[in-house]
């Protein structure tokens, strides 16, 4: 594996080398990469895919066959500083990170004979700030495993597939100094159309309580899951197409506390806070440190009955 300061050189000496005059034929950059799940780059991937993660808003519960319910959810997303998005080159160069301070989806639950439900969420390809979800998915297959006495657990499957695009790379603001000053030292030309894979499958436990007349039912979950993020660079810097492929894997675990509130028997609201433990190693000394992801989650379900009725 090629390391940061190489990686740094690399790209300078091909920067040294275009000749100082136009070019006719444009430079096309294709590198591909894999790196740690802890190096800069590989944190900032893992960060931002833990804003997308396919949890379950509220416990899994006995639902009957055929019935629907639907369900919206947005969580928010935690603001990094300057010195938190320095990422690039192994955490020498700027990339925008700050993009939505949120992620939102929309599900539909479908009751499946057995005691199992099916669950399907999407999240809409509106554009903020420059970045964009683009076909985003989710699947789900959940189950109540244990009810007695007002305590449940459950447990769910989940998979998402899908990809986060944006100038995250050279973002609009930067794009807009001089290439090769303090403000632009990278070159770059314009905006980049970058695109991050947030796919990833796992495992969540959820454990509830039912309390006061089953109205309120705070719960904790613990989930597990695999990441294999890829990060495609698409920017204009200098005189040069950067087309390179960045990619990484590695487990999340993500502890929830949270609860749910059942005003009546066709809706219900939930909170939560979830938090994501991650790893990174800056430079110069590359030492482990904390750089967690954190969640606020706030969910709304209706229960729509039979779809045929």
């Amino acid at each position: 594996m090629m390391s940061p300061a190489m990686r740094v050189m690399k790209t300078a000496i091909f920067l040294l080398l275009l000749p100082a005059t136009a070019v006719q034929a444009q430079q096309v950059l294709t590198d591909r990469e894999r790196v740690d799940f802890d190096s800069p780059e590989g944190w900032a991937m893992a960060h931002t895919l833990a804003a997308t993660l396919n949890l379950g808003s509220v416990p899994p519960t006995i639902m009957e066959p055929w019935r629907l319910v639907f369900s919206a959810e947005v969580g928010s997303i935690p603001r990094l500083s300057k010195a938190e998005q320095r990422v690039g080159f192994g955490g020498f160069k700027y990339e925008d990170m700050n993009k939505s301070p949120v992620f939102g989806k929309g599900r539909v639950h479908l009751g499946l004979p057995g005691n199992f439900s099916a669950v399907a969420s999407w999240t809409p390809p509106l554009r903020l700030n420059g970045a964009k979800p683009r076909g985003v998915f989710g699947l789900a297959l959940e189950k109540q495993l244990f009810a007695e006495n007002g305590w449940g657990l459950g447990g769910r499957l989940y998979a998402l597939r899908g990809d986060g695009t944006g100038d995250i790379t050279c973002d609009k603001d930067t794009a807009a100094g001089t290439p090769g000053t303090a403000a632009n030292p990278f070159g770059c030309r314009a905006p980049s159309n970058d695109r991050l894979s947030l796919d990833h499958q796992g495992f969540e436990l959820m454990a509830s309580r039912m309390l006061a007349g089953e109205r309120w039912q705070p719960y904790v979950a613990l989930a597990w899951t695999r990441t294999d993020p890829s990060a495609q660079v698409n920017a204009r810097v200098f005189e040069i197409i950067d087309r390179s492929v960045l990619t990484s894997d590695g487990n999340l675990t993500t502890a929830t506390v949270g609860v749910a509130f059942h005003p009546s028997a066709n809706w219900s609201w939930s909170a939560a806070f979830s938090y994501t433990p991650l790893d990174v190693r800056r430079p110069p000394l590359r030492k482990s440190e904390e750089g967690d992801f954190w969640s606020v989650r706030i969910g709304l379900s209706w229960n729509g009955g039979l779809p045929w009725q």
